[in-house]
């Protein structure tokens, strides 16, 4: 992939980010930066600095968000003193766990609003509540095929 193509894909890499997971802005660019350049030895602080043309304040900010929301690790290579930073390798695993602990969620209380209704007699519309069983169905389907997927990313790492 050339520079330009990467550049393309940064950018809507961080407006994916922006708009999906609210990152903000300056931490989406490090965040995507990070996943398409994937240096193998990540980046310090300072070649951020460099990189995005911003503040220290900036970019301290933009690492400890993603650092506490584990997407990215630091780290000190032997014989250095600099940190350095790149994508967690355990990104997809968190990702995928997160998804689905939130649909999770949704499934709980979408069968506590339905229970709701039900014990107050206002289950009046039928197509409602077979919409809500319908995607009560696609909810457990969806859990599954990310239970499943979780599994397999896990398989994959400790056999390495």
């Amino acid at each position: 992939m050339n520079k330009s193509n990467k550049i393309d894909l940064i950018e809507e890499l961080t407006l994916y980010h922006i708009e999906v997971f609210r990152l903000p802005p300056l931490t989406a660019k490090v965040f995507a930066y990070l996943m398409v350049m994937h240096p193998e030895d990540g980046l310090t602080f300072s070649e951020m600095i460099d990189i995005f043309k911003v503040s220290k304040s900036s970019v301290s900010n933009s690492l400890n968000y993603l650092m506490q929301c584990e997407y990215i690790i630091q780290y000190n290579k032997i014989g250095e003193r600099k940190r350095r930073y790149k994508v967690t390798p355990r990104y997809l695993d968190i990702r995928l766990k997160r998804i689905k602990n939130n649909l999770i969620r949704e499934k709980y209380l979408t069968k506590k609003m339905i229970f709701m209704d039900s014990e107050e007699g206002t289950i009046s519309d039928n197509i409602n509540y077979k919409k809500a069983q319908i995607y009560l169905i696609h909810l457990d389907q969806t859990i599954e095929n990310l239970t499943e997927t979780i599994e397999q990313l896990d398989n994959l790492t400790h056999s390495i």
